[in-house]
């Protein structure tokens, strides 16, 4: 109920909810627990986001979710979130978020390259 509108159709910003959820949980299930980044000294805060809905979602729909990287450059990192209905194929909600791997230091954060167990999980994830 928390993620619909009076309408009972999705509220427009949950799913960015959902894509930070199925993108920390990925991170925790490859040994890169946001947690263990912070930590040591670095982060990833998205600095580009944007939705695209297809399709409604309503109260009580059963929404499936898909993660993949579609876009890494030395710094950053762009992933497609798509949240759909049940086992179909089709996307009701696509979800695009760039992150940037930063450094925090005494300045605030500075943009570094990936490395580290993030990168290592990112070639094995890939295949």
């Amino acid at each position: 109920m928390c993620d619909t509108d009076a309408a009972r159709l999705i509220y427009f910003g949950a799913p960015a909810r959902w894509a930070e959820r199925l993108l920390t949980t990925w991170l925790a299930d490859v040994g890169c627990p946001l947690s263990k980044s912070l930590d040591s000294g670095f982060g990833d805060p998205v600095v580009h986001a944007e939705m695209t809905y297809h399709s409604p979602l309503r109260l009580d729909d059963e929404v499936n979710a898909t993660l993949s990287l579609i876009r890494r450059t030395e710094r950053s990192l762009t992933f497609h979130c798509g949240f759909g209905l049940g086992s179909g194929p089709a996307t009701a909600v696509e979800v695009r978020l760039t992150k940037v791997h930063v450094r925090f230091g005494p300045d605030g954060a500075e943009a570094v390259p990936l490395a580290g167990p993030l990168l290592d999980a990112l070639v094995a994830a890939a295949g």
